[in-house]
């Protein structure tokens, strides 16, 4: 009897193939998610065939993709500890004894992986089975610790307490599913500074500004405004402040202070009309009402609620370009050319959502992103069985949790800076930036 040696492959997550003489019949995996990285078990069951007469398989390797940092800790193959070698992110592993046609295989291993960088505000792992893997039945199981909560909405996964499960018959192109997980408690110490700046002297002047931070279904501790003037008046108007000072310098800097906390404990409920939320100009609802039907009859969304069809049609859409910062194109050009930054994402969100009568409204404030770089950012907020939910369009995210590194400033269009001065003419210019920090976050869990 003449022996061969057979290799698998299958690559991950970015390609994948298998030799025809193998069919894989149950592939299960359970993960555990660290700090660090991950920790899995595989369990992978084949058959052999079409195996050309007097020849066996003798062993077979499982390649990972080259850039992945692991750490191979325990193979079993048919019930035995398994001779193998690990090499170059190659696994290659001995039969305990050679199989022919129709014999069957029982493979076990568990292995640890680093990542080079986690994102600790929105961390992205992926469900991946091979194509090579297709009609097996698959049970893929992903447990996050509990300093994490799930900002995923996904059909095709189960969220069952801290943990992701994938069940089904793996189709014909594999499988790749993504999951978000933010961290459920995040905490920030926030300063929005706000400039006004004159060519003559500001005496007897009033600044208006919204109440920064306030309302936005945060926790909000520590509120407090200074200003390099130190004596100032300041008088509450509705979802405003008017500051008003009496100085000989040219610029004033106001301070605007707090500290933020987000995630799951620090949810507070949101105090809307929705009914206040429901206009679109005419001229943009019908341009709108045509996408609308178009999203409602694409069989790729068929399975989200409508909310979210129309979130996933914006993602796609729209191609992210930076240079679009500050541009603010109305939704007609929007249409046109379907480029933007976070703001075209929103307003055409916002328009799409309020079409299909539900309730939107488009938020200014800041988050944390690739790298944990913290920008300003802007996002939606709709209200859906009976409350409100935040949504963001550029990033995906529509289980009606964004990441915590989502702080709300104010509602778009309420986050005017206004002046108001006495006596003789003045140029007077204002400005907004803002200071994000992050403080403590819960990992005891």
């Amino acid at each position: 009897m003449r022996k061969i040696f057979t290799v698998i492959l299958f690559l991950l997550p970015l390609q994948a193939y298998a030799n025809p003489d193998v069919s894989v019949l149950k592939w299960q995996e359970e993960t555990q998610l660290t700090t660090s990285g991950k920790a899995s078990e595989v369990f992978i069951q084949g058959k052999i065939k079409n195996l050309p007469a007097n020849q066996v398989m003798t062993s077979f390797a499982i390649s990972f993709d080259e850039k992945q940092n692991l750490k191979i800790t325990k193979v079993i193959c048919d019930n035995q500890l398994a001779d193998y070698s690990f090499l170059n992110n190659s696994l290659k592993i001995k039969f305990p004894k050679p199989k022919e046609t129709n014999g069957s295989f029982a493979l076990y291993f568990t292995y640890e992986e680093t990542y080079d960088k986690i994102n600790k505000f929105l961390r992205q792992e992926a469900i991946y089975i091979p194509s090579f893997a297709a009609g097996a039945d698959a049970q893929v199981t992903i447990n996050f610790p509990g300093y994490l909560e799930s900002a995923t909405l996904n059909p095709n996964i189960t969220k069952n307490g801290g943990s992701f499960v994938y069940r089904n018959s793996v189709p014909e192109n594999g499988v790749q599913e993504i999951i978000k997980l933010t961290t459920a408690q995040s905490v920030w110490d926030m300063a929005i500074n706000v400039t006004i700046k004159s060519d003559q002297p500001l005496n007897d002047v009033q600044v208006k500004m919204p109440n920064y931070f306030q309302n936005g279904g945060q926790k909000v501790e520590n509120l407090s405004t200074k200003s390099n003037i130190l004596k100032f008046q300041e008088v509450s108007q509705g979802d405003n402040k008017i500051y008003k000072f009496n100085t000989a310098e040219k610029e004033i800097l106001i301070e605007n202070r707090a500290r933020i906390s987000t995630g799951t404990s620090n949810r507070l409920r949101i105090t809307r009309n929705p009914n206040d939320y429901l206009d679109v100009p005419q001229d943009e609802a019908a341009l709108l009402l045509p996408i609308l039907e178009k999203i409602k009859r694409d069989e790729k969304y068929r399975n989200l609620p409508l909310y979210a069809q129309i979130g996933k049609f914006v993602h796609e859409f729209l191609k992210y370009d930076l240079s679009y910062t500050g541009k603010l194109p109305k939704v007609k050009e929007i249409l046109r050319n379907p480029i933007g930054v976070c703001t075209e994402y929103s307003r055409l969100y916002n328009g799409l959502a309020r079409v299909a009568k539900i309730p939107a409204m488009l938020i200014d404030g800041a988050a944390c992103g690739e790298y944990d770089r913290c920008q300003g950012h802007a996002w939606n907020r709709i209200y859906r069985d009976g409350e409100w939910i935040d949504v963001d369009a550029t990033w995906d995210l529509m289980s009606g949790i964004v990441s915590s590194s989502h702080v709300y400033f104010n509602d778009d269009g309420k986050g005017e800076i206004s002046t108001r001065y006495f006596g003789g003419q003045r140029t007077v210019s204002s400005s907004m930036g803002f200071e994000m920090k992050s403080g403590s976050y819960n990992h005891s869990n």
